[in-house]
């Protein structure tokens, strides 16, 4: 009978069939990107970033929820410090010892970005997350790969494609077992004036982890947002204000930068009105983009193919970098670019809290404003705020968002979902209405175009299941693919992991492909036999080659006593015979090499001469005694009953054994060796690792023997 499959087999089945998804951050929040994948026994973290409006161990991912340890590799998307800025702290205050991933450009800069950082991310006891050794180890672990390349992180295949966004940042295509998973990270599928648009991978994943910052909202057309904000800081500068543009110093001040060179130089009315960039580290960047000049649009490659430096997109004449107090708090119009972009702190704090109370400025919001931020705050037109220092004052300057945040806009996911088609889309990276709106507008654009996708918002900790059975590729060699393979047909070999290349081959082939040699286990097992030998070589001709199959069996060798005798069965087990002496009773023993067909002649041996031998008197005795005691409902006089015919199988299997029916001990002698048995818990003790499960086995199929079966 065919034995039902256990709820442990069934749940080994979906452990290696099971797909987590469990973001540590950005789960129904913007901030902190790191989501956890795991599928096959492979673990990969996605971004690793902390969240802008918080400080301290705070604002950093819940770590904590995951086995730091058995994540294979983390893939960084961008230099963006709520993807990449907690990635010094996991390799120096974490158990985390994979490999770790991103673009040139996301290395390069985020090296630039973490030491500025370090200086700001002390909470109140002032001590920052890590320290400037702990960056420079992290960068020194990490890895860069371009654009279209596939690394192959031991049976993890990832691949990068281009996010748009900001310079360098990645989507990644990470391959498992046969399932693709694609990690968005910050996306833009709309040019801007120095970077394309995200690519579509040429190959559809199966699972879609999208950021969902913008929710349902549309962007407004390129054109027109440029000209509002033209049109904003001219009429405010003009009309004898200044303009704060709280920046990220790397990205989006890069593209407004460009408008704004553009705008001074179409318009000389402004020309004597001060552009202030006041972030060293925006113009330290400036090199890189200089160097990845291949990562941007057209028009940026082609301005940078004209050597004169006028042609420079980048060499800006009508913006001066400053940190002078004496230029920032000088009298009369200007424009300001500062950081940080959320206004927690830092430059950007200190100029807002100037000019705020004067109603002829303008504070621009160009960037995504993070919930619990200052920005955030601002864009509700509150009366007033609280400084730094804990003072009320009033907000009387025009706080006006004009979106230059390079995120994907409903349009742009929409069409994306769209255009790939998965079975599962993840949403990360956006706050918990905006999520739910995106949620219910994708299923029913799902059910609009007959698509069967499953949309998850998962929350932070709380993590996506889903099962898919895993596809392993392997290469076929040696012998085995001399001839031809037919499709479904069924091939026989042994499966080899080198590295990231797995294979196929015929055992003879191991020592040509791999440096592993082919061996041999020889299986030996001795036996109590209570029949003369002649008896026991009859039974097994009978049985194997029938009454007249003698020859067939081989005859009897001399094993190396006058007493002794030994034969082959089938030409595979060798049975010799040890006759009685002092302190050891005749027995036989069985010889053969593992192997399936080998393994089976010999439990057939063994079933023969077990049958063969004479049946204990006491083994008839208690086998009545029990039916009798089941048939009368005495249970207690069965179990008795079902020790004794416990007692006598073992003592013909394995030799003399004692009892105590008090205590339920059944005690085994064995080649000098002591059995301990407690029938009450089915306990075997025995200091022989391998007598102690043989023990234990013939026990259970014993015990199993005297259960009626299931029907």
């Amino acid at each position: 009978m065919k034995r039902k499959a256990s709820a442990a087999d069934l749940d080994l089945v979906q452990d290696a069939h099971k797909i987590e998804i469990m973001p540590l951050g950005a789960g129904q929040e913007v901030g902190r990107s790191c989501i956890i994948l795991k599928y096959a026994g492979k673990t990969v973290m996605l971004d690793c970033g902390i969240h802008p409006g918080y400080s301290g161990e705070t604002c950093l991912p819940f770590f904590d929820s995951t086995e730091m340890e058995e994540i294979d590799v983390m893939l960084v998307t961008h230099f963006h410090l709520d993807h990449c800025a907690a990635v010094p702290y996991v390799t120096s205050k974490t158990p985390f010892r994979g490999r770790i991933f991103m673009t040139h450009p996301t290395k390069a800069i985020c090296g630039t970005l973490l030491k500025d950082f370090i200086k700001l991310s002390g909470g109140k006891d002032g001590e920052p997350l890590y320290k400037p050794t702990d960056l420079t180890s992290a960068l020194e672990k990490s890895e860069v790969l371009d654009f279209h390349q596939t690394v192959d992180i031991n049976g993890i295949k990832v691949t990068a494609y281009k996010a748009g966004h900001v310079l360098g940042a990645a989507m990644f295509m990470v391959e498992i077992a046969g399932l693709r998973v694609l990690y968005t990270g910050d996306y833009s599928r709309q040019p801007d004036r120095h970077l394309p648009g995200a690519e579509t991978p040429p190959e559809p994943p199966h699972i879609l982890i999208v950021e969902a910052t913008y929710g349902i909202s549309r962007h407004e057309a390129r054109h027109e947002r440029e000209e509002r904000f033209k049109r904003k800081i001219r009429d405010t500068v003009l009309g004898g204000g200044s303009v704060l543009l709280p920046i990220v110093a790397l990205g989006r001040a890069q593209e407004l930068l460009l408008i704004l060179e553009e705008l001074w130089r179409s318009e000389p009315a402004l020309r004597e009105i001060p552009i202030y960039q006041t972030s060293g580290l925006a113009q330290r960047a400036l090199s890189v983009y200089q160097t990845y000049v291949e990562m941007m649009n057209a028009d940026i490659k082609a301005a940078f193919q004209i050597r004169e430096q006028a042609s420079n997109p980048f060499m800006f004449k009508h913006i001066v970098e400053t940190q002078k107090k004496d230029d920032l708090e000088g009298s009369g119009p200007k424009v300001i670019l500062a950081t940080p972009s959320m206004l927690q702190n830092g430059l950007s704090r200190k100029i807002f809290e100037e000019y705020a109370p004067d109603s002829k400025n303008t504070i621009i919001i160009a960037d995504f404003a993070v919930q619990g931020t200052l920005a955030k705050e601002v864009l509700g037109n509150p009366a007033d705020f609280m400084t730094l220092d804990g003072k009320k004052k009033p907000l009387r300057a025009t706080v006006e968002p004009i979106s230059f945040s390079a995120h994907a806009d409903y349009t742009q996911t929409s069409g994306f979902v769209e255009d790939l088609a998965p079975a599962d889309v993840i949403l990360v990276h956006g706050e918990h209405k905006e999520m739910e709106r995106l949620r219910t507008n994708l299923v029913t654009l799902g059910k609009e175009k007959a698509k069967t996708w499953t949309v998850h918002t998962p929350k932070i900790t709380k993590s996506v299941v889903l099962y898919r059975r895993p596809l392993y590729a392997a290469k076929v060699v040696g012998q085995l693919a001399e001839k031809p393979l037919r499709n479904g047909a069924t091939l026989q070999g042994v499966l080899v992991q080198q590295g990231s290349e797995t294979s196929i081959m015929a055992p003879a082939d191991l020592d040509k492909f791999t440096k592993l040699k082919p061996g041999r286990i020889k299986q030996r097992m001795p036996m109590p036999l209570s029949i003369p030998f002649s008896q026991a070589r009859l039974a097994l001709e009978v049985v194997f080659e029938g009454v007249e199959g003698a020859e067939d069996i081989g005859k009897v060798e001399d094993a190396g006593s006058p007493r002794e005798q030994a034969l082959r069965v089938c030409d595979v087990v060798k049975v010799t015979y040890k006759p009685e002496q002092e302190m050891q009773m005749a027995h036989v023993v069985l010889e053969w090499e593992g192997m399936a067909a080998a393994d089976l002649v010999a439990d057939a041996i063994i079933a023969v001469l077990l049958q063969a031998g004479e049946e204990p008197i006491e083994l008839s005795a208690a086998e009545k005694a029990r039916q009798q005691a089941l048939d009368s409902g005495d249970i207690k006089a069965a179990a008795d009953a079902e020790m004794q015919i416990v007692v006598a199988l073992l003592r013909s299997q394995f030799g003399p054994a004692d009892v105590d029916h008090e205590a339920g001990i059944i005690f085994l002698r064995v080649d000098e060796r002591m059995v301990v048995i407690n029938m009450k818990t089915r306990a075997v003790d025995c200091p022989d690792v391998g007598l102690k499960d043989r023990v234990e086995l013939a026990l259970d199929r014993l015990m199993t023997a005297m259960r009626p079966c299931s029907l």
